[in-house]
Parts: structure tokens; C-alpha cells; sequence
């Protein structure tokens, strides 16, 4: 336990200017769900925690909850890049049209920007729990053309050249439902104690992809879909996706802890043969099988994690990933860094937390890959 108050002033510290740096640039918020982990830059696989807040990082944790049957804290998150959150939402949610393409490509065409927002919500039953997910995610991808006269036109649709591009494409997977269950494997007394578990989903995935041109700009008509949509406005699949985690620490919960997640061990096969913004052919594996290995420490009020995410460099680059979280009565502060997200932050009460960064790092698991 750290004792002396230099050391929970150190702590402190740390956690407090890395909170106030990452909300000054958030674009990303979540609330209730997995947002501790985001909050401590999406790291948490091996974290020990029988609070239930990080049980869908890694299936193993759910062994770690007592028999109970409860309704877990709903999790709703969005996510904004080169569109302000409030645009988008009225984009794509609150006041949606048929020519929505064009829209997002007219007035956010100065850049690659991205809206994405997920939810989950799901029922615990004691090692064992029963979540319905979904997650969604929307690219504006402008060619060089658009782009500049985004950025010098003002919108006056008589200095269109007649080469402005813009793609949209947008992919969703729902699952519902997931059963997840998890169980000790070590033998009873042992200091050491192994846990495992699973998550089984039933998921659909959807594709969509427009090309919007600058004649659709200039008349605000409906955009064309791409090739690949042969006509449809949506492409869909359905697949089962299985989830597995080991989880190793010492029997009396606190001190180091190491963990191993494997997503989509069993993969859904959500792959969609589309085409890229210069209209070449090209794959998008919504979801491929992804390993993450991770490492806890705890001793007090203090928890340290890191992870190494996404190893088999399935969705990129192999990701690093650290957090941070100080404890004190009911309250809980952390902050983290991601290597491919940035900064990130977060404050807790109880069973209720909120999660805000620069830009969110959803776990693989909930993350779409196109």
C-alpha cells in the first residue's frame, strides 16, 4: 500500500494533469460500460477487478463477480474526427436525409473526418452474462479537388471544377445476443489463481459506400452508390464471433497480474470486397482475430495497467497501451495513453463513470476495421 502523502501527492499529479491536458482536445465521450479502461488509454485486460467495470475487456473477469443477477450500467459512446460532434449527430441521427452523402461531403469536405457511436447494455447472472452491442461508424473521405474548394470556395457552387470526390462509407455490426461465461481453473487454495472464460456473438454486420460527385453538390441530389453495392443502399451478413481470455493473479486479488485475450478466436467473417476513395478494388474484415496480452499492478488505493494490443497486427500497427487509477472513498480518477489514440481521462463514482479523450481507444472488440 503506498503510504506517505508525497507519494498520493505524486499520484495525484499525475493523474490530474493528464485529465486536464486530454479534456482540453476531447473529442471522444463515453459514459457507464468499459469508459474506466478508456479512461486508462484503453488498457485493462489483466486488471483484477470485482467491481464489474471491466468485465468485457476480457471474458476471463467475469469469474471474479460474486453469484449475483443484476442489469449492468448501460454504456453509450460517441466519437467525432474532423466533424464536431454536434454536427454530426444532426448529420446522422437527428435530422437524417436521402441526401445525406452529399451534406456530410458538401459541408465537411475539407478534410477525412469520421462520426462513430456505440452502445451496450446486458444482464449479468452470476459467472455468466447475456449483452446486446452495437457499434457504428461513418468516413467522409474528399479527393484533393474537394478539399480545396472546401477550404477556399465558402460553398459557392459556381467555382466547382467538375473533378470534386468525396467517398462515403459507413459500417455497423450489431450483436445481440453475446453469452459470455468464465470460470477459476486453478485448484482451490492455490495462491495463484487462473481464470478463463468466453464470449459467444451472434452479430450482423452492414456496409454501405457512396460516391458523391460535384454534380450532386452543386443540385444537392442523392449521391450514386459504389460499385459494389450493386444498386442496394446496404450490404449485410450475419456470423458467430467466439471471444476467449485467460486471466492469472494471486489468489488474494491485489499485486501483479497478467492476462491474454484472443478476439474473434472464431471469426464471423464479415468481409466485404468494396473500393477505395480512387474507385481500385479493395477487402474490408470488419472484424479479424486479434491477440492482446496485458499486465496489472495493485497495491492500495493505487492500480497501474499496460497492455500490448493487438499483436498479430490485424487492425494495424501493434498498439501500446498504459493507464493509471487513484482511488480515494468513493471517487476513482484515471488517465492513459494510447500509441495510436492519445491522451485520455476519467472520473468514476461508484458503479457510474465517464470516460473522455482525444480520441477514445475502443477495444478491438468493438472496434470496425475498413
Amino acid at each position: 500500500m503506498i503510504r506517505g502523502s508525497k507519494s498520493v501527492i505524486a499520484v495525484s499529479s499525475l493523474v490530474v494533469v493528464g485529465a486536464v491536458q486530454t479534456v482540453a482536445h476531447a473529442k471522444d465521450v463515453t459514459f457507464g460500460g468499459n469508459a474506466r479502461a478508456f479512461a486508462m488509454g484503453g488498457a485493462g485486460v489483466a486488471v483484477v477487478d470485482r467491481s464489474e467495470r471491466s468485465n468485457a475487456i476480457n471474458p476471463a473477469s467475469l469469474a471474479l463477480t460474486d453469484r449475483k443477477s443484476k442489469l449492468s450500467f448501460p454504456q453509450i459512446g460517441v466519437a467525432a474526427h474532423g466533424i464536431p460532434i454536434k454536427q454530426a449527430y444532426d448529420h446522422l441521427i437527428r435530422n437524417p436525409s436521402s441526401n445525406d452523402a452529399v451534406s456530410l461531403a458538401r459541408d465537411f469536405g475539407n478534410q477525412d473526418s469520421s462520426f462513430g457511436a456505440g452502445v451496450a447494455w446486458g444482464l449479468k447472472l452470476g459467472h455468466n452474462d447475456i449483452t446486446a452491442t452495437g457499434i457504428g461508424e461513418v468516413r467522409v473521405q474528399p479527393n484533393i479537388s474537394l478539399i480545396n474548394w472546401s477550404n477556399t470556395a465558402n460553398g459557392n457552387v459556381a467555382l466547382l471544377t467538375g473533378n470534386e470526390r468525396a467517398d462515403i462509407i459507413g459500417a455497423a455490426i450489431y450483436s445481440l445476443p453475446i453469452v459470455g461465461v468464465a470460470e477459476r481453473v486453478s485448484p482451490l487454495g492455490s495462491p495463484t489463481q487462473v481464470d478463463a472464460g468466453a464470449r459467444v456473438k451472434l452479430s450482423r454486420a452492414m456496409y454501405s459506400h457512396y460516391v458523391v460527385n460535384s454534380t450532386n453538390i452543386a443540385a444537392n441530389t442523392g449521391a450514386a452508390p459504389a460499385p459494389e453495392m450493386n444498386g442496394d443502399s446496404v450490404l449485410g451478413k450475419n456470423g458467430i464471433g467466439i471471444d476467449v481470455g485467460f486471466l492469472v493473479h494471486p489468489a488474494h486479488h491485489t499485486g501483479l497480474s497478467g492476462a491474454i485475450v484472443i478476439t474473434d478466436l472464431l471469426e464471423p467473417n464479415f468481409r466485404f470486397n468494396g473500393t477505395d476513395r480512387t474507385g481500385a478494388a479493395a477487402k474490408y474484415d470488419l472484424q479479424p482475430r486479434s491477440i492482446t496480452l496485458g499486465s496489472a499492478y495493485e497495491n492500495g488505493r493505487v492500480l497501474v495497467a499496460a497492455d500490448i494490443v493487438d499483436i498479430t497486427r490485424a487492425y494495424g500497427n501493434v498498439q501500446g497501451r498504459t493507464g493509471i487509477e487513484y482511488r480515494v472513498k468513493k471517487f476513482a480518477f484515471q488517465t492513459g495513453y494510447s500509441s495510436a489514440r492519445g491522451f485520455t481521462a476519467g472520473v468514476g463514482y461508484r458503479a457510474f463513470q465517464i470516460a473522455v479523450g482525444s480520441r477514445t481507444p475502443l477495444e478491438i472488440a468493438q472496434t470496425l476495421r475498413f
